[in-house]
């Protein structure tokens, strides 16, 4: 996995080659967001929590069992309203159909897919890991995953012209 060049969200690469040590530190991880969560509950006491947003650095990379965790925290830790959003970012190159069903299990209700573009020209200009391809593929497996799916689309791209922009939109809603 490698950091989209415009990404300007604390985020790092994972520098291991292929075969190396891949176990990135989620439980640590994990256990740091929930400790700030604590920190944090005095802060908003009292206050209905309506929507819950993961997202910024590919969170599609945390295992479904990952977001459960924080999310039975929340529940624990914060009055979170009965039919919140729960929102989860998704790159469409990291995405499967058993992460989405785990993430829908731990009670993510909403899909915001970083779709960027539909077109290879401006998916490669991006430095996008994913091609147009993947993009209708997760865009499909999200449907059949989730009511709730948005799709994040990029306009002003190099060299790129309105009718283009409007392009990608325009799949966009179709897709729905």
């Amino acid at each position: 996995m490698k950091k989209c060049p415009y990404c300007d969200f604390n985020s790092h690469e994972n520098r291991h080659k292929s075969g190396e040590n891949n176990n990135l530190p989620e439980a640590q991880y994990v256990d740091a967001l929930i400790a700030d969560l604590e920190l944090a509950t005095p802060k908003v006491w009292g206050r209905k929590i309506r929507s819950v947003f993961f997202g910024g650095g590919t969170p599609s990379l945390f295992s479904p069992e990952a977001i459960d965790r924080i999310l039975s925290h929340v529940r624990m830790l914060t009055p979170l309203e009965f039919g919140a959003e729960i929102t989860l970012e998704a790159n469409p190159g990291t995405v499967d159909a058993a992460h989405f069903a785990g993430y829908k299990q731990a009670g993510v209700n909403r899909l915001s897919l970083g779709i960027q573009s539909f077109d290879d020209r401006f998916l490669k200009a991006l430095g996008r890991i994913h091609d147009s391809q993947q993009a209708y593929a997760a865009v499909e497996l999200a449907l059949n995953t989730f009511e709730q799916v948005n799709c994040d689309v990029m306009y002003a791209l190099p060299n790129q012209n309105l009718a283009e922009a409007l392009k990608d939109a325009e799949i966009a809603v179709q897709l729905k």
